[in-house]
């Protein structure tokens, strides 16, 4: 036997060895991925649960709070007291325990509840989710966290052509004002989209850069609009447009709240079939296009989504600032980029955050009401300086 022979029971170093701890360690390094990808997918799916637990609380504390204060649960015994009157023999009502209902409640608290205080909460959930979600799709498609819809001119056109038709194009029917001052809006908003995108259409598709660019100066064009009507109108137009450009839901109605469930339906719906298209573009345009995404189509469908769906909150409520730009960067810091996940975060977030608003725009000097988008502004505006104050390094250039 040589030196060089090796007992039978020595271990062995073969190739084939090696291959196989390397096979182990490579299964144990997935099964690990495997079960990080699932615990952050977990915590996704709780926190998209808190965030709707907070918005149904949200919601209640709206419907009950105001200068008229509302017991909801004795309010509707009292109401299915009274359905059930004709089932008792002597007219009694449902008692519980001995104490008479009746009188406790009159017909006012009934009105405040069904036709004033609901549909204003179920109103403002809608719109508070279009904002952030057509923010979130905004920001993704521009790949810039600082950037909201008004940026390309919706705010700005619907507020011109509102005081326009306050102070120059008054209604022949003086009921019909704020269905006027709507549809006036809600063209005014689109028009200026419409220009953005003629001027940032080119034979490549829509320049990201000629969009925001064109946004700038058509904001700065409808503030010169709206600066020599204010100066022109009278007392009672100043105050219109001066109040309809804070922002407010006073004027919610059932009819409106179906008008926005049906519009905000179909935009978030619209959007989160974009939800891949958006992820795909995060990678760049050059990127996107080489992984099969028409990228100049699912362009235009998210800007005329967006546009439509701010066109017409703005239309309805006034401006309301802030909410497409807080609230998609809070979800992003929370859940991620990914917009699966995203977009549905960003619709309970801004529901939550715009009905919390209104309700301290409610509450806070009662009888009083301060219009809401002062409420946002004094939110947003300390957030938005925050994120400069994160984002310095790359506006100086020193990155």
């Amino acid at each position: 036997m040589t030196a060089f022979s090796s007992s039978p029971d020595a271990p062995s170093h073969t190739p084939n060895n090696k291959v196989l701890r390397k096979d182990v360690s490579g299964n144990n390094a997935s099964a690990l991925m495997v079960n990080l990808v699932a615990t952050r997918a977990k915590r996704k799916r709780y926190g998209l649960a808190l965030l709707g637990a907070l918005l149904l609380v949200s919601a209640y504390v709206g419907v009950v709070s105001g200068s008229l204060s509302i017991n909801v649960s004795e309010l509707l015994w009292h109401e299915l007291s009274q359905l059930t009157r004709p089932l008792f023999s002597q007219g009694a009502l449902i008692e519980e325990g001995g104490a008479n209902r009746e009188g406790t409640f009159n017909s006012t608290h009934w009105y405040v509840l069904t036709e004033l205080r609901l549909p204003r909460v179920i109103m403002t959930l809608f719109i508070g989710a279009l904002l952030a979600v057509s923010g979130c799709a905004m920001q993704g498609l521009v790949r810039n966290p600082l950037a909201d819809p008004g940026l390309i001119g919706i705010a700005g056109g619907a507020a011109a052509a509102a005081a326009i038709s306050m102070a120059i194009v008054p209604p022949l029917v003086p009921a019909l004002a704020s269905v006027w001052v709507a549809l006036w809006a809600f063209g005014g908003a689109l028009l200026a989209v419409w220009t953005v995108l003629r001027f940032a259409n080119s034979a490549q598709g829509v320049s990201v850069a000629t969009l925001i660019l064109a946004g700038v100066a058509i904001n700065a064009f409808t503030g010169t609009i709206i600066g020599a009507i204010s100066y022109v109108a009278s007392d009672d137009a100043l105050r219109q447009i001066t109040y309809w450009t804070m922002g407010s839901l006073a004027g919610a109605s059932w009819t409106l709240c179906a008008l926005v469930a049906a519009a905000g339906i179909i935009a978030i719906s619209g959007l989160m079939v974009s939800r891949n298209a958006l992820n795909l573009l995060a990678l760049g345009e050059s990127e996107a296009a080489y992984m099969g995404l028409n990228v100049a189509r699912y362009k235009q469908a998210i800007l005329w989504l967006v546009a439509f769906a701010v066109a017409l909150a703005t239309a309805l409520c006034g401006i309301i600032g802030f909410v497409g730009l807080v609230v998609p960067h809070m979800c992003r810091t929370l859940f991620g980029v990914n917009h699966n996940v995203l977009i549905p975060a960003c619709a309970l977030m801004g529901a939550l955050l715009l009905t919390v608003a209104d309700t301290l725009a409610r509450t806070l000097f009662t009888p009083m009401e301060i219009p809401i988008g002062i409420v946002t502004s004094a939110i947003g505006a300390p957030f938005f300086l925050y994120l400069l104050w994160k984002q310095k390094g790359v506006f100086n250039g020193s990155l």
